[in-house]
């Protein structure tokens, strides 16, 4: 009996846990599938209105943030050069080493499999302007730079670099395109010169280890530097010659001990070659030095400003030349008899035939202000130029005609100004310095024109329920300076109505999200007060209650301020809002009147600025303000929070939900836990997690435009490197 008790007493105990384990599987089950309605502020436990749910009525979900990290793919939305390319160096034995610098972009090696230019200083930090480069001609894998802020040197062609010696340089200089400052001794590896901006001459003759300052050298603008191997002594070559821009031309006989200033020389030389015999070009023409005597070779008597000089390697006969006026289609000289005739090409008697893999550029992109000129050794008659825009490549450049034919994949350098994702349509549009902006609607392809023939687009605009209807601010003049233009589209920037804007130049613009013919305009300037148009911009009237001067504030009134402070809300057609000095003020009415919401200032910024709305969510602004951090509005702006995930927002901006979700993917550009990066959010900032890899480069991204129809990608706009893209 005692074990028919305990039979029946374990089946209730069994019976019991059954019903439990049912109960705890129907709880967890409702609890999975709950829809959380979101407070007027998006998220947390912040109370408020329900202005903040979607305009469609339908209740907002929301998924937490997984790590997305390892799955991201980096690289460049494809535009196509748009820099300037102020150096080109190849290697003198080993095939296919290439290199150029540019002045903004850094420099390339060449990759011959892929027929590509691969970035080489993208991971030693920001602002690593190439200013120089030499090879060392008995070791191919060896490459040097002079960078901002230093000599640096590579022993495998440039994926990894050491800094051998801090000296200034400036890679965006008005003498960036001069030759190359920097030389190896063909005879000794070892020997190494470095002119410098105001340090002079430098010597390493342990291979870049240690430097010392030559004697007998101006110390100021030492631009190019080239070397006699023909005569040696203590097992180096004994002369070197060095350009003092504005002083003379300065020879050592001596190894480099000594510098003396050349008798009969060129007053004003530029540019410097070694092929035999020394070529000089400067300001008045050409000259050749050769036992003990000068020879003026300026094409025609033509006494001009002259740029680089190349002579073919292995033909001393055949040399290229170039005057450097900087302008579209300067004058390429070349001449196959030693520089005692020339011919000009590209004109009636040598025409030229244009091959351009990038279908936006002009057809007057062909030597415009043309920097350097290099034969490749191993290919006889092979001549590649560089100039404003990119590479050009004539396999037979004694041919007649002359097929030149562009290499420009992998060499991305646009300067990026500003970056806008539509919902539909368009992936993504772009405003650029010196090139205007463009229209991508694929991450690989080039884009297929110019948006408009004019220099800076720096503000774009769409509607957010019409987003074929576009509008871009733009400058005619470098910098921002000259005309501020309003440029409204109705079909994605096919066509263009170009408007007057009213007040000073530069300044902000934004459009409705439902009806394309309300605008507002905020003046650029310390005076810029606040404009609103019925109608495409044809008309203007000025708003009441608006701050005036707000896009100055912390910045300076020119194409390279990064205050975007304007922005229309993605829901309600009649309401804008801008943001001025911790105030966020906001129009009801179509930006006719303005007032401030929050009775309490947060931080204003510490240098850049976004304001951005919520897709979806009426009401829902996120600000982000540099140093000062992220702050969030549920409400228009009466009450913020700071988002305490970020010590640092360089940029915001909002992308495509994830897949099950209605709620918009949070994108922030910040220092999060002391770590600058790239961060996602897809539950309103509840839960972050980083996008990038530590990647070095990302230090020059300057603002971030999330994709509005694929989740995951975004697009990071650069100081010199064009546009990143990542993307899952």
């Amino acid at each position: 009996m005692k074990h028919g008790k305990n039979n029946s007493y374990t089946k209730r105990i069994l019976y019991f846990l059954t019903l439990m384990s049912v109960f705890l599987l129907v709880f967890v089950a409702c609890i999975d599938n709950v829809v959380v309605q979101q407070p007027e502020n998006g998220g947390g436990s912040e109370s408020g209105t329900t202005d903040s749910i979607p305009s469609s009525g339908s209740e907002t979900t929301t998924t937490p943030t997984p790590d997305y990290n390892s799955s991201y793919q980096w690289g460049n939305l494809a535009v196509g050069g748009g820099g300037y390319v102020t150096g080109i160096v190849i290697h003198p034995t080993a095939p296919d080493v290439k290199y150029i610098r540019t002045d903004v972009g850094g420099a390339y090696r060449w990759d011959a499999s892929k027929s590509e230019w691969i970035p080489m200083l993208r991971n030693i930090g920001d602002n690593k302007g190439a200013a120089g480069l030499a090879l060392d001609k008995n070791n191919p894998n060896r490459v040097y730079a002079a960078l901002n802020g230093g000599i640096y040197r590579s022993n495998d062609k440039g994926v990894t670099w050491q800094l051998l010696k801090s000296v200034a340089y400036n890679s965006n200089a008005s003498l960036r395109w001069f030759g190359e400052p920097i030389a190896v001794d063909p005879n000794n590896s070892d020997v190494i010169y470095a002119g410098t901006v105001n340090s002079g001459v430098l010597r390493s003759l342990n291979g870049g280890n240690t430097w010392s300052a030559m004697l007998g050298v101006p110390t100021k603008e030492i631009r190019s530097v080239v070397i006699n191997p023909n005569v040696q002594a203590n097992g180096r070559s004994k002369k070197v010659y060095v350009a003092v821009t504005g002083k003379g031309l300065y020879r050592s006989s001596n190894g480099g001990d000594t510098f003396a200033l050349m008798a009969g020389a060129p007053e004003a030389p530029n540019c410097l070659a070694f092929q035999d015999k020394l070529y000089v070009t400067h300001s008045q023409g050409i000259a050749k030095y050769g036992d003990g005597a000068w020879t003026d070779l300026t094409p025609n008597g033509v006494k001009l400003n002259y740029g680089d000089i190349a002579i073919e390697p292995g033909n001393t006969s055949h040399m290229v030349t170039t005057q450097f006026i900087k302008k579209m289609g300067q004058k390429i000289y070349r001449s196959s008899n030693g520089g005692s005739s020339w011919e000009t090409i590209d004109t009636g008697a040598v025409p030229v035939v244009q091959h351009r893999e990038v279908p936006w550029w002009p057809n007057n992109w062909f030597s415009a202000a043309t920097a350097a000129f290099a034969f490749d050794p191993q290919k006889p008659g092979n001549l590649y130029f560089t100039d404003w825009f990119g590479i050009w490549n004539a396999p037979n450049f004694w041919a007649n005609p002359i097929d030149f034919y562009t290499k420009e994949k992998g060499h991305e350098e646009v300067v990026t100004l500003t970056v806008k994702c539509p919902p539909s349509g368009a992936k993504v549009y772009s405003g650029v310095a010196d090139v205007f902006g463009f229209k991508h609607t694929s991450v690989t392809d080039y884009p297929e024109k110019q948006l408009y023939n004019m220099h800076e687009g720096f503000d774009i605009a769409y509607c957010e329920s019409q987003p074929n209807n576009i509008a871009y601010l733009g400058a005619d003049s470098n910098n921002g300076a000259g005309t501020t233009k309003l440029l409204v589209s109705a079909d994605s920037g096919d066509t263009w109505t170009v408007r007057s804007v009213p007040g000073s130049t530069l300044g902000r613009v934004a459009i409705s999200s439902t009806d394309a013919n309300k605008m507002v305009y905020i003046a650029g300037g310390a005076t810029g007060s606040v404009y609103y148009s019925t109608n495409k911009g044809a008309s203007w009237s000025q708003a009441s209650g608006a701050p005036t001067g707000s896009t100055t504030r912390k910045t300076s009134n020119d194409v390279w301020n990064k205050a975007f402070l304007l922005t229309a809300d993605t829901v309600d057609g009649d309401t804008f809002f801008l943001f001025d000095q911790g105030y966020l003020y906001a129009s009801f009415d179509g930006g006719a009147t303005w007032a401030k919401r929050n009775t309490t200032a947060i931080p204003t910024q510490t240098k850049f600025l976004n304001v951005a709305a919520a897709p979806g969510l009426k009401n829902e602004v996120w600000v982000s303000l540099y140093g000062e951090g992220l702050y969030k509005t549920s409400d228009g702006g009466k009450n913020f929070t700071k988002v305490d995930a970020f010590t640092k927002a360089i940029s915001f901006s909002w992308g495509k939900p994830v897949d099950g979700s209605t709620t918009p993917t949070a994108y922030c550009f910040g220092d999060k836990s002391g770590v600058q990066g790239l961060y996602l959010s897809t539950d309103l900032g509840a839960t972050w997690t980083r996008a990038d890899k530590g990647e070095k480069y990302l230090n020059k991204v300057r603002m971030i435009a999330a994709d509005r129809q694929t989740f995951g990608r975004v697009y990071l706009g650069s100081s010199g490197e064009g546009i990143f893209t990542a993307g899952l």
